[in-house]
């Protein structure tokens, strides 16, 4: 162990070399479903994919983002065509989002190509490796929920939904 700020833990080096690995750092050096575009958009599209429909709010708690941030990635995902914003029929101060049916048929592409990719990775692993994996990555969530970040805001994330909303499932969605 080194006396530095950052600890010198196997958890930080096997983090960093994921994160490196992944181009986790380089948001538009990712090619999704033939298209560059950032992890935040992609994750954007895949939790749009499960529901009818949700609030920037929702959309904002579920990726981890603030306000502001919401706001702008929303404001890509329109320009780009893939997701369609409304006022909420019940409350005109908020916006429900949804995939447009281009949003739609990307985000299906995104999936087979997720999918693809993910059979090829796992395949390099052994039966013991992939169940320890999952334990492990488990046990790593659980552990990231029970501590979470403070938040730099009182403001919640997105900022837009009805308090207790939830989001319109598709039938059929998880």
């Amino acid at each position: 162990m080194t006396s530095g700020p950052f600890p010198d833990d196997d958890l930080r080096r096997a983090l960093q070399r994921l994160v490196r690995l992944g181009s986790l750092l380089e948001p538009h050096s990712r090619n999704h479903a033939g298209l560059q575009m950032s992890l935040s958009e992609m994750m954007a599209l895949g939790e749009l994919a499960d529901v009818d429909s949700m609030s920037q709010q929702e959309l904002g708690q579920l990726l981890g983002l603030e306000k502001s941030t919401v706001s702008r990635l929303v404001a890509g995902l329109q320009r780009r065509g893939w997701v369609g914003r409304q006022r909420d029929a019940t409350n005109r101060r908020f916006y429900q989002l949804r995939l447009t049916p281009e949003g739609r048929e990307l985000a299906d592409r995104i999936g087979q190509d997720l999918r693809a990719h993910h059979q090829q990775l796992l395949a390099a692993l052994t039966p013991d490796e992939r169940a320890a994996l999952t334990v492990g990555l488990s046990g790593l969530a659980r552990a990231l929920a029970s501590n979470p970040p403070r938040p730099q805001s009182s403001q919640p994330a997105g900022g837009d939904a009805q308090p207790g909303s939830a989001a319109k499932r598709r039938p059929g969605a998880p």
